[in-house]
């Protein structure tokens, strides 16, 4: 089993990726944050069911997403998430999928590869 599934098998919910995590707290409702990203992965690499999980990460803000780390820092389950998160983020961005605003993912990742 791929190790970062596994990692994402052990979120135990308890936020504090969230609570840590700088771009949610300045866009809390754009962006989803690395709790709700972490289930998005699981479920996107579980291939259950019919529903789009990168469809769904990108809805919520996978996109902005600024690569701290600071949600992984403070996992109490050590979980990967910031690779986790470059797993839908990449995959997003192949399938040229949009976010809520129309903004493509690709255009995103381009603008911000090597700032952030």
């Amino acid at each position: 089993m791929n190790t970062i599934v596994w990692s994402l098998d052990h979120c135990i919910t308890c936020y504090m990726c969230l609570a840590a995590c700088p771009v949610y707290k300045r866009h809390p409702n754009l962006f989803l944050g690395p709790a709700g990203l972490v289930k998005l992965g699981k479920l996107h690499s579980s291939h259950l069911g019919n529903t789009d999980h990168v469809q769904m990460a990108v809805r919520g803000g996978v996109q902005l997403c600024e690569n701290y780390g600071a949600c992984q820092e403070v996992c109490p389950q050590h979980i990967r998430i910031v690779p986790a998160i470059h797993l839908l983020q990449d995959e997003a961005t192949k399938r040229n999928l949009r976010d809520s605003n129309g903004v493509s993912a690709k255009i995103i990742r381009e603008m911000t590869e090597g700032f952030i």
